[in-house]
């Protein structure tokens, strides 16, 4: 008895008794049922009621020939596609051709020998059975990563929800100790002791602000949901509505940007979220100069990518510091205004890479350090779905 696929049934489609005898006997002496058809069309309603495993079929029958059966057996619908070996006394190329593309997976010439027929047999059994393993395997993966995908999404949804409660909630008692901030700041005379109080205030506020806000913007991005799609954007644009809000937050910092080669570059996003992506790191470059220093801003486009580095003078950071600058929280090697970078950085980061874009930061050449963002133009998208909630 076959060990390969077993029980096994094949059906043989050949309008000769002789060789239906033939094979039959052939084919039970292995273990497996067999079906015995003198035309096609017999044997097509036969395999429409229960699908084969296997079929050895004839060419030149009555009727149908093998070429129409087997591509109707092809179009069946069956667990699987039913393999199809021709056995056939035409011996041409022709043939054989027409054999494979009808859908055949074999082709045996008669006379045959019975040593011939079992080997190829026993292959295309064992193949098949490979084939639903596999096909069993990659349904039980698809299983078990809906049902991962959907614990995550719970859980997902849960810190979503979370995080905007707690923005919601943070906002309503901040404003009321600024005001009241703002209200004893008023009346406290403006002296040489009082002007840097009121200066760290200002500060620590705006970075409180910014804190809460970036917390709802990492809420907000959703790449799991079906509501946006990103779309084909000039950089040109989003660069320069980044280089003008950072001057008004900033305008202490002179910034130089040399944009005229991302003129015409067009890449794929959410114009939103990679703009705050370009603003969050401006500000942070920003950051990290002495007074009187620029921050400048250069693209070059380099096979594919659109490259944009912000670089800033003065000083350098440490080895680690690099490492863990794209870190939520994690960078705290400031120049100006004290605590770390906040969220900033780790949005911006997240975000380029939502874009399948690629980030980083280092020492400059002489001085100073060098953020730098590349973006595949549009020759380079692929196609991909990403969304948001904004």
């Amino acid at each position: 008895m076959s060990s390969d696929f077993s029980p096994a049934t094949l059906m043989i489609v050949d309008d000769e008794p002789e060789n239906l005898n033939v094979l039959g006997d052939m084919l039970r002496a292995e273990g497996w049922t067999v079906l015995a058809f003198p035309d096609g069309e017999m044997a097509l309603a036969a395999a429409s009621e229960e699908a084969p495993d296997l079929v050895l079929l004839d060419i030149n029958m009555p009727g149908l020939d093998g070429f129409d059966v087997c591509r109707r057996l092809k179009a069946l619908d069956s667990p699987g596609p039913i393999p199809v070996i021709f056995l056939s006394a035409f011996s041409d190329s022709a043939a054989k051709v027409r054999a494979f593309g009808a859908g055949g997976v074999d082709y045996v010439t008669k006379p045959f020998a019975e040593v011939e027929v079992l080997a190829r047999v026993h292959l295309q059994l064992r193949l098949r059975k490979h084939q639903f393993h596999l096909e069993a395997l990659v349904q039980q993966r698809m299983a078990e990563l809906a049902e991962a995908h959907r614990r995550l999404r719970i859980w997902d949804d849960a810190k979503t929800q979370w995080l905007e409660m707690l923005s919601h909630e943070m906002r309503t008692p901040l404003q009321g100790m600024f005001g009241v901030a703002e209200l004893l700041f008023a009346d406290v005379p403006k002296t040489v002791d009082s002007a840097p109080l009121l200066d760290s205030y200002s500060r620590s506020r705006a970075r409180i602000v910014k804190l809460v806000d970036d917390a709802v913007a990492l809420t907000s991005i959703d790449v799991g949901a079906k509501t946006f799609v990103p779309s084909p954007e000039r950089l040109t644009p989003l660069l320069r509505e980044a280089v003008h809000a950072t001057t008004l937050a900033a305008p202490e910092v002179p910034i130089r940007a040399a944009l005229a080669a991302a003129d015409g570059v067009v890449v794929s996003c959410a114009p939103g979220l990679l703009g705050r992506a370009f603003s969050d790191l401006l500000l942070t470059a920003t950051r990290c100069v002495r007074d009187g220093e620029p921050v400048t801003v250069e693209v070059d486009v380099v096979d594919g990518w659109a490259r944009i580095s912000i670089a800033t003078g003065g000083k350098s950071l440490s080895a680690e510091a690099l490492d863990t600058f794209f870190a939520v929280g994690g960078q705290r090697t400031l120049l100006k205004g004290g605590g770390d970078y906040g969220l900033g950085p780790a949005l911006a980061s997240r975000i380029v890479e939502l874009f399948n874009g690629r980030i980083s930061v280092r020492n400059g050449a002489e001085l100073g350090i060098v953020i730098e963002m590349q973006l595949p133009t549009d020759e380079l998208l692929p196609t991909f779905v990403a969304t948001s909630r904004d």
